[in-house]
């Protein structure tokens, strides 16, 4: 039975080589290089524990959208990255693996020494470059580094290698030396890091490398928020000053040209800065000026079409009933005033369907002519829709619509 321990140490297992026959590049912006492998079981050099089957699942199962930088080892022995991209399309899969020599095989035997090989497993997955991760250059790197990578996945894959980070927990079995390494959750596989010019580790090994502390991590993430707030170079600068000064060294290095301004071109920046600011709260006032007229004439435009169906059906002697004038309202009250129109028009046909002469006291009066005015209303209600785009349906009798289906971006009555 095995036991475990709760206990998490971080750890960078560097680096696992890439193989020529495996690597696809996609170049189609902003790019992507298939079938990478980002870790593999077998012993993990100079850490004292193994990866195994398990553990492998385990990446692949917390790996999809993991991220990935650019790593370079110039940062007590840990990589000081920046984001190139995520991982995807990540599964497990066995392959043979020759122990003694360290080649991948494809038969019963080994090419190298012709013994046989044992089967092993690996995390294979996508990277999907970000398109920020243009802006990356790295020292020394005539082009961004999305290209290198890209350039050297085809010509050269060995010199690449991916640094996998994570918080391992361990387990022991109780029948053998062997302390096997387990990640409980996604939050605890931090990332998976491309670093160039690997060394030659045989495949399915991993190099032991000197294990990244939380302080390093910590002061990783604070320069990376660092550099995004106030750049590069200026951070660079603010980070060998301080050095200097805790090593009581003389710092002869330039100030960076922003944080050597002279105070009369801090001060007409800064002047500047206001003038900028009260141009911009002038400008929210106007478009809230704007907003506010805006909304006056809505409702103004709004208030008089009410006002005309009112005083048009009442001259047809046939007023539109309040709770149809209500629902013409509310449309207007939420912003859509060509339905609202369309329903009022529909509403002041139905009027003039039933329209009849004023009554004259003291006079002869007509009686209107023979019709069946609910028909006729619906009918006017019908004609006024479908020259609008609606789809209309009547009963057989003429009596009553049955179906109103409005236009594509209309409303419904």
């Amino acid at each position: 039975m095995a036991t475990q321990t709760h206990d998490k140490t971080l750890v960078r297992l560097e680096v696992l080589p890439q193989q020529a026959s495996r690597l696809t590049v996609d170049r189609s912006y902003p790019g992507r290089i298939e079938g990478v492998s980002l870790i593999t079981s077998g012993p993990a050099a100079g850490h004292g524990f193994d990866v195994d089957r398990t553990t492998v699942e385990q990446v692949t199962e917390f790996a999809e959208g993991m991220r990935g930088r650019w790593t370079h080892s110039d940062l007590s022995a840990d990589g000081l990255g920046r984001h190139l991209g995520r991982w995807q399309n990540v599964h497990s899969e066995p392959f043979l693996l020759c122990r003694t020599c360290g080649v991948e095989a494809h038969a019963q035997a080994c090419p190298e020494c012709g013994k046989e090989p044992t089967v092993a497993w690996r995390s294979v997955g996508d990277f999907a470059f970000d398109r920020t991760a243009y802006t990356i250059r790295p020292d020394g790197l005539d082009v961004p580094a999305p290209v290198y990578l890209m350039d050297r996945a085809e010509e050269d894959p060995r010199s690449l290698g991916i640094s996998v980070v994570a918080r391992f927990g361990f387990e022991a079995a109780e029948d053998a030396e062997v302390t096997r390494a387990r990640i409980a959750s996604r939050r605890d596989l931090l990332r998976g890091d491309w670093v160039a010019d690997p060394a030659a580790n045989p495949i399915g090994l991993h190099a032991g490398t000197d294990t990244p502390s939380e302080l390093t991590e910590g002061a990783v993430r604070a320069l990376d928020r660092i550099v995004a707030r106030i750049g590069r170079e200026q951070a660079k600068t603010r980070a060998l000053a301080f050095l200097a000064r805790y090593f009581g060294d003389a710092f002869e290095e330039e100030e960076h040209a922003e944080a050597a301004l002279p105070e009369p071109e801090l001060g007409a920046l800064r002047a500047r800065v206001d003038a900028l600011r009260s141009e911009l709260e002038a400008l929210r006032q106007t478009v809230a000026a704007y907003r506010q007229a805006e909304e006056a004439r809505r409702q103004e435009e709004g208030e008089t079409f009410l006002a005309m169906l009112r005083t048009e059906a009442a001259a047809l002697n046939a007023p539109i009933p309040a709770a149809d004038l209500a629902k013409v309202e509310a449309l207007l009250e939420a912003g859509d005033a060509d339905t609202a129109r369309l329903l009022g028009q529909a509403f002041l046909a139905r009027s003039e369907a039933l329209g009849q002469e004023p009554f004259q006291r003291g006079g002869v009066q007509p009686l209107a002519e023979s019709h069946d005015a609910k028909k006729a209303s619906v009918a006017a209600r019908a004609r006024v829709l479908r020259r609008r785009g609606w789809r209309v349906e009547l009963s057989e009798d003429g009596t009553e619509i049955v179906s109103q289906i409005p236009p594509t971006g209309g409303g419904a009555a």
